[in-house]
C-alpha cells in the first residue's frame, strides 16, 4: 500500500508512531513540516509504504517549477530545514527495494524532475535509497550521550578550556532564564544573520516563531546581563533527541561567553528533558579546523556524519533548467537545484 499524505492530516503522526521509537524525530512530525510549509518552502508531504506491519515513510517539501517557459507543470523535491530522509521499520532488502520503487513510480508519475535530501547523522538512514542517487559526505556534526548525566559530562566531556570560559561567565554575573519571548530572540538572531551576511532564507518571519511558541517541543533560552539579553537560543525536545535549533548573540558581548554558558545550561535542560542524544549539529563548512565546529566540539567528543543526497528523476528537463539557468547568470551551476536560485 503507498499513499501521500498532507500536513494537515490526522494520519501522518500515526504512520510516524509506527517506527521504532528511538527514531522518531522532531523533524519527521507533521508540525515540523508545517513549520516551513507556512515559510513558503513547498507543499509539505509524506510518503507511506506499508506492507502488513512493515512501514517506510519519507517527508518532504514539494515544489512547483516556475519562471521556465515549460509546455508542462513540473516538481522538485527536498527535505525540510534541518535533517529528515526516509525512516523504516524494517531494513529487510526486498522490503527496501519495493519502497524504494513505490517512491520513484511516484516521481515519475507526478513530474517531479529533482530530488535533494538531508539525511539524519544520528539515525544513520543515508543507505535506504540506492537507486541512481548520489549520497555526498556534507560535513561532522557533534553530539553528546545526556545519559550520562551532567556530572559526568563535565567532568569527561567538556573540555577544560571550556569549563573555564564557563566559570568565568558565571562569575560575570550572568543569568540564564527559560522564556518565550521570541520576539527578542528575533531580534537578537537577525543581528547574527546579518554579521555573518547570512541568506535571506534565514531570516523566519514572525509567523514561524508564533508556531513554536504553541508547541511544548520547543525551548527558548536566555542569558542576560544585568536585564540585558545578550545570547538565545531555541532548542528542540522530541523523544530521545534534544537539537541546537537556532541561536544569536549581541557581539558586544561576546567577551563574557555567552554562548558557553548557554549551551552548558541547554545540557541541564536536555538532561532533565529526558532525552538520550543532544545533537549541536556541524559547522559552517566541512571542515574541522570550522570555528564553530571547534567550539560545539568543546562540548562533546562524539561526532557524527552528516550526508546529503542527489537524484535526478527527468533528466531531459533538469538538463533544460540548468542550461537556462546558466545562460540567464552567466556562469556554471554548482547545486543541484541551482535553477531555484
Amino acid at each position: 500500500m503507498c499513499i501521500v499524505l498532507d500536513s494537515n492530516s490526522d494520519e501522518w503522526n500515526n504512520y510516524l508512531f509506527n517506527i521504532t521509537e528511538n527514531l522518531q524525530d522532531i523533524y519527521y512530525t507533521s508540525d515540523y513540516y508545517k513549520l516551513y510549509e507556512q515559510n513558503g518552502d513547498g507543499k509539505a508531504k509524506l510518503f507511506v509504504y506499508k506492507e502488513g506491519s512493515n512501514i517506510a515513510i519519507y517527508p518532504f517539501m514539494l515544489n512547483e517549477i516556475d519562471e521556465y517557459d515549460l509546455d508542462e507543470k513540473y516538481y522538485d523535491i527536498e527535505s525540510a530545514y534541518g535533517y529528515g530522509g526516509p525512516l523504516t521499520n524494517n531494513y529487510d532488502e526486498i522490503f527496501l527495494n519495493s519502497f524504494e520503487n513505490e517512491f520513484l513510480k511516484y516521481c515519475s508519475e507526478n513530474k517531479i524532475i529533482a530530488e535533494f535530501i538531508r539525511f539524519h547523522p544520528l539515525i544513520k538512514n543515508e543507505k535506504i535509497f540506492n537507486k541512481n542517487i548520489k549520497i555526498i559526505h556534507n560535513r561532522s556534526t557533534v553530539y553528546l550521550d545526556l545519559t550520562k548525566g551532567v556530572d559526568r559530562i563535565w567532568s569527561e566531556d567538556i573540555k577544560s578550556k571550556n569549563r573555564n570560559m564557563i566559570r568565568k561567565a558565571e562569575k560575570s554575573g550572568l543569568e540564564v532564564e527559560v522564556c518565550n519571548d521570541y520576539e527578542t530572540f528575533r531580534n537578537i538572531y537577525s543581528k547574527t544573520m546579518n554579521k555573518v551576511e547570512a541568506n535571506d532564507y534565514y531570516y523566519f518571519d514572525e509567523k514561524y516563531y508564533e508556531q513554536m511558541n504553541t508547541s511544548d517541543n520547543y525551548v527558548l533560552l536566555n542569558i542576560k546581563k544585568t536585564d540585558v539579553i545578550i545570547a538565545s537560543a531555541i532548542f528542540m525536545k522530541y523523544g530521545e533527541y534534544f537539537h541546537y535549533h537556532l541561536a544569536g548573540s549581541l557581539k558586544e558581548y561576546l567577551k563574557f561567553a555567552p554562548n558557553n554558558l548557554l549551551l552548558w545550561e541547554a545540557i541541564k535542560v536536555g538532561c532533565k528533558s529526558g532525552a538520550k542524544w543532544f545533537h549541536f549539529g556541524g559547522g559552517l563548512s566541512d571542515s574541522l579546523e570550522d570555528n564553530l565546529f571547534k567550539f560545539k566540539s568543546s562540548f562533546s567528543k562524539c561526532t557524527a556524519d552528516f550526508y546529503i543526497g542527489k537524484r535526478v528523476h527527468n533528466r531531459e528537463i533538469y538538463e533544460h533548467l540548468i542550461i537556462e539557468w546558466e545562460k540567464k547568470n552567466n556562469r556554471k551551476a554548482e547545486i543541484l537545484l541551482q535553477y531555484k536560485v
